[in-house]
């Protein structure tokens, strides 16, 4: 019988990132952004937690119901199709994984 040896350190990373983006998408959609807040740079961050959840192994098809979430708070928010298709659209990182 084969093992499959899981990272502990990479999913664990993932699900924080999950957590955060569900906790954070959960509180705009309540309560609007803090008074300080950039409501699009914390959208960009919600993306951006998607991504690097993918980056430490998270199956992206595991990711399509908050893909869909978050494309439909944009929209709701004013965002254009092509600036949600832009926001679900992994970008290359240049130095390969992101930091941990």
């Amino acid at each position: 019988m084969e093992h499959e040896i899981i990272n502990i350190k990479y999913t664990l990373k993932a699900r924080q990132l999950l957590e955060c983006f569900d906790r954070n998408l959960q509180r705009l959609q309540d309560q609007g952004p803090d008074p300080d807040e950039s409501e699009a740079g914390t959208i960009d961050l919600l993306s951006e937690c998607l991504e690097e959840a993918i980056e430490n192994g998270t199956d992206p098809a595991d990711l399509q119901s908050r893909a869909q979430q978050l494309a439909q708070f944009a929209f709701d928010r004013g965002y254009s199709q092509h600036e949600v298709e832009e926001l679900l659209t992994m970008r290359p990182n240049p130095n390969g994984k992101r930091p941990t």
